[in-house]
């Protein structure tokens, strides 16, 4: 049997040993254990780190104030304060202005608002002061001092920018959480738009939200084909929301902007001629829906940049050719406008530009002197010497450079179809669009649509609209559906679907499409011109060189005189030969022989009277560089003319480069004739 034990407990005993535990138990005085005082400590610093966004200007103010104290009673301690204004100056102004990139990554997504680097180098500076003047004279110093009130006043003058702030942008949490939950729900179920795909980084913007879709299969292509279906998914309405490709990241991402308001509504107008940057050659022809510059190229390092403007009545395309002109004239670019509904679309630019022609035959004739143009440039420049970039010196230059030494030609055709629907238009605009542009020549050509028929019913008409189309193409609203895809191929957007009207019933005009140097499937709304008389009036008009003018006929010689008279309201007539009969022929043929041939057969007007006078009155054997010279020609057209005059007797070669009148054969040529030869 086992031996049992009995303990005996008093009540002493328990009294005792609970009083001598830790464990739950209280101090005889009644006091807390310590551990309670960091508890307490804890909560104050969770509440303090919840609560940090909105008390940041208490804190912020209660920083100021412990560190002037600190620093007073530290010796030097303002020299301290100062160092740290400056460094907090400088850090604030590297946060508003820095902005950098890793290849095509950029390492910061946007830069600061404008009010709000403002703010930040207010407080950085006015705080960094009142820190620095506690720090010199003793710190806060309750009683007399005014440090007290001026912490109070710093910290409400910037606290109430800072909440205001804060409510105006912090994003509705819910609002976040439904947009995407609707995205799950209805666009990336099984049976939706977007199978399987998400919706990430989304944040609210001035106009409604942005966000970027992320596709399971496929690309961003898939995302943007399919936004209309999105759109009814999400039961948006179909122009209040845009997809466009996440440039820089994944090709599986699209950014997908909802409006709440169209932020293009409110347009924006034309600010002068300085949109055009000269050491590019891009404009800031508009805004993209996110308040982007949307560029327009007039030139690039190759040359000119073709354009071609499609657009329905009322899409803004007479406004934006308004502001394109008003910037080429006060850029020393040279325009050539024909506005074949008898002046009424351009009218402004009637007496603006270089030369302007309001029918369509006298787009016809400019367009076979702008041939005659872009000939004698061609054989110029295919023996001008000039220096290239690593310093040699080199003949024939292959390329256009902008003033060096001739401007660039912009020739803009409104209602071009009316051109292209005469008998050999199309064969001609195909010759200028596949040639001109080394020649330093732009053509702008402007439809109502990208149909074939448009650009005249040769077999050319394809070839002309695919060569335009491979520059600036703006796309304002079409008519017809099945063109969208003609205008830009490629591209995942409908112009026909842009509205003709806002909500408030006012014109969508200039509202479109533009394939530029941005390259964005977004759409754009170009700058309106609200006054282009204004820039019609005002400046010199650009006109082409003396070599270029020399080589045109009457149809361009006579253009201010024709002008003049129907102005005065009488009936004009263009020039018999404005229009050749029988136009040099070049396919089929080698084409450094057919330039040769076009050069020879288009003499410019009046050269060879102009040589044939010069060598009679000089009197003696002269250098055919001295020629040029002296009578403002081009050492090619001297050239040209002396074959000519030759052929007909009227000038002989005594030499090599020395040309002579046949009166004149005997005569010694000086030495300087010689070198010039």
């Amino acid at each position: 049997m086992a031996n049992t034990i009995v303990v005996e407990k008093h009540v002493e005993d328990e009294i005792a040993r609970r009083s001598g535990g830790t464990r739950g138990g209280r101090r005889k005085d009644g006091a807390k254990p310590e551990r309670h005082n960091s508890k307490d400590a804890r909560r104050v610093l969770r509440l303090a780190y919840r609560t940090r966004r909105g008390m940041a200007p208490v804190y912020a103010t209660s920083a100021l104030a412990l560190s002037g104290s600190v620093l007073a009673a530290a010796p030097d301690g303002w020299k301290t304060a100062v160092a740290a204004t400056v460094t907090s100056a400088a850090i604030t102004t590297a946060w508003g202005r820095w902005e950098g990139r890793v290849g095509k990554k950029r390492l910061r997504k946007r830069m600061p608002a404008r009010n709000d680097f403002i703010a930040a180098a207010s407080a950085a500076t006015s705080g960094g002061g009142l820190v620095t003047a506690m720090a010199a004279t003793g710190g806060v110093q309750l009683g007399d001092s005014p440090y007290p009130a001026l912490l109070v006043a710093w910290g409400l003058g910037h606290g109430i920018y800072w909440w205001r702030r804060g409510r105006r942008t912090a994003a509705p949490v819910l609002d976040l959480t439904e947009q995407m939950k609707a995205w799950q729900q209805e666009v990336a179920c099984s049976d939706g738009p977007l199978p399987n795909s998400k919706l990430v980084d989304v944040v609210t913007t001035d106009y409604g939200w942005t966000g970027v879709i992320v596709v399971k299969k496929g690309n961003w292509h898939r995302a943007a084909s399919a936004m209309v279906d999105i759109a009814a998914a999400l039961d948006l309405p179909e122009e209040m929301i845009q997809i466009e490709k996440a440039t820089g990241q994944s090709a599986r991402r699209a950014i997908i902007a909802v409006f709440n308001r169209n932020p293009l509504a409110k347009g924006t107008d034309y600010p002068g001629p300085q949109i055009l940057d000269t050491t590019t050659g891009q404009a800031k022809a508009g805004i993209f829906y996110d308040g982007a510059p949307a560029h327009y190229a007039f030139w690039k390092p190759s040359g000119p940049v073709h354009t071609v403007v499609y657009g329905a009545t009322d899409g803004g395309k007479s406004r934006f050719l308004d502001m394109l002109l008003g910037t080429e004239r006060h850029n020393g670019i040279v325009s050539f406008v024909c506005d074949p509904q008898g002046g009424q679309s351009l009218p402004r630019w009637r007496e603006a530009v270089d030369w302007y022609e309001d029918t369509a035959m006298g787009g016809m004739a400019m367009l076979y002197e702008v041939r005659k143009i872009m000939y004698e440039r061609s054989g110029r420049y295919s023996m001008m010497e000039f220096v290239d970039h690593k310093g040699r010196k080199l003949r024939g230059r292959d390329h256009f450079v902008v003033n060096d030494p001739d401007p660039l030609i912009s020739v803009t055709i409104d209602e071009a179809h009316r051109v292209l629907a005469l008998p050999g238009a199309p064969a001609l605009v195909l010759e200028i669009v596949l040639m001109a542009r080394k020649c330093g020549i732009k053509l702008r050509l402007v439809f109502q649509g990208p149909k074939a028929n448009m650009y005249g019913s040769g077999p050319e008409s394809t070839d002309i609209r695919e060569q335009l189309q491979s520059g600036n193409t703006i796309m304002f609203r079409t008519a017809s559906t099945l063109t969208d895809s003609i205008g830009l191929p490629g591209w995942e957007v409908n112009p026909s679907q842009l509205p003709m009207y806002w909500p408030d019933k006012t014109s969508t005009a200039g509202l479109g499409y533009i394939k530029g140097p941005d390259n964005r499937q977004a759409q754009f709304r170009a700058h309106f011109d609200r006054d282009p008389a204004h820039w019609a009036t005002t400046g010199d008009t650009p006109t082409i060189e003396g070599s270029a003018a020399a080589c045109t006929g009457k149809a361009y010689t006579e253009r201010l005189a024709r002008l003049a008279a129907r102005l005065r309201g009488e009936t004009v007539t263009l020039p018999d030969d404005a229009i050749p009969a029988a136009p040099v022929a070049t396919s089929g043929r080698d084409p450094i022989a057919a330039a040769a041939a076009a050069i020879e057969a288009e003499a410019p007007a009046g050269t060879d009277d102009t040589v044939y006078t010069f060598l009679l009155q000089r009197g003696r054997p002269v250098g055919r560089n001295t020629i040029a010279q002296e009578t403002r020609l081009t050492v090619g057209a001297v050239k040209n003319a002396l074959t000519r005059l030759k052929r007909e007797g009227r000038a002989i070669d005594t030499d090599r480069g020395i040309w002579a009148h046949p009166n004149h054969i005997d005569e010694i040529a000086e030495d300087t004739e010689l070198a010039a030869a």
